[in-house]
């Protein structure tokens, strides 16, 4: 029953999270953009803009949620000089980042940030880079990244490892426990999705959305609730997760089963990540 239940849910799973799509590549008659959904980019600059006032375009449109105003954001946004095509080393450009989606968070982007869907690439020029001068634009790309994991649909073992839950998948993409898996024995790192991003180390700092939960199910902590992703030094916590998590993929959601002796000995511990990036 209770491998029905989770193949069942992960049908589901795969059906909302699949199909996230690698090649962002853009060109228009002046602007080419180089480089994948959320990875480093570049830029060449065929034609100089000449702008009295910033533009923004939709150059790739995302299938996650919408961003709504105040809630957090995973963005990379790389700024360019259009005159050279150039990085503009500034404000942490081209780093992936984790903000409140408003104007004290993401600044003079929160317009063109909020209302946009998880996975879409915008193109922002504004002008301003030379006071007076209308061909001297900056160029930015702006990324919003997938806050719920993106792959396929892993394979379950068989059996099962003791401890494992029955997990469904809830409004907006999140994972649900309907059922406790009762006692875990030894420490066990279950895919739910298999992600093929960035490989994650024991010294990573990463953006996930997690579940914590107890041997019964009883949820302990989690970011489902309206706090949204978080980022974590995996350095900084408990021995369980951190090598549960250690040599996984970005876009991964895996279930980690802690034995109370790797969950600074407060009773076993669940817990469903979704990983969502490494952070610069």
């Amino acid at each position: 029953m209770l491998v029905r239940a989770l193949l069942a849910a992960l049908t589901l799973t795969l059906a909302v999270l699949a199909g996230c799509g690698s090649d962002a590549n853009y060109t228009s008659g002046r602007i080419e953009i180089t480089g994948d959904l959320g990875a480093p980019v570049t830029i060449s600059v065929a034609e100089a803009p000449n702008l009295e006032s910033a533009t923004s375009k939709v150059v790739t449109e995302g299938s996650g949620n919408e961003v709504h105003s105040g809630a957090t954001v995973l963005f990379r946004a790389t700024s360019f000089d259009s005159r050279t095509g150039e990085i503009i080393e500034n404000y942490a450009t081209g780093s992936v980042r984790l903000a409140a989606a408003d104007s004290e968070g993401v600044g003079d982007l929160a317009d063109i940030i909020v209302g946009s869907t998880e996975g879409s690439r915008i193109l922002v020029e504004r002008p301003g880079l030379v006071a007076g001068d209308s061909t001297a634009v900056e160029v930015v790309v702006v990324d919003i990244l997938y806050t719920t994991a993106r792959g396929d649909a892993a394979d379950l073992p068989d059996p099962l490892p003791e401890g494992m839950p029955t997990i469904e998948t809830a409004d907006g993409g999140g994972p649900a426990i309907t059922a406790g898996g009762g006692a875990i024995d030894s420490l066990h790192t279950v895919e739910l999705v298999t992600g093929t991003g960035e490989q994650v180390l024991s010294d990573s700092t990463v953006a996930i959305q997690y579940v914590i939960a107890d041997a019964s199910g009883s949820i302990i902590d989690t970011t489902w609730n309206g706090t949204g992703a978080v980022s974590v030094d995996l350095s900084t916590v408990m021995e369980g997760l951190r090598d549960g998590l250690a040599d996984q993929k970005v876009h991964s959601r895996v279930v980690v089963l802690i034995p109370s002796a790797e969950a600074a000995g407060d009773g076993d511990r669940v817990a469903i990540v979704d990983i969502l990036a490494v952070m610069d």
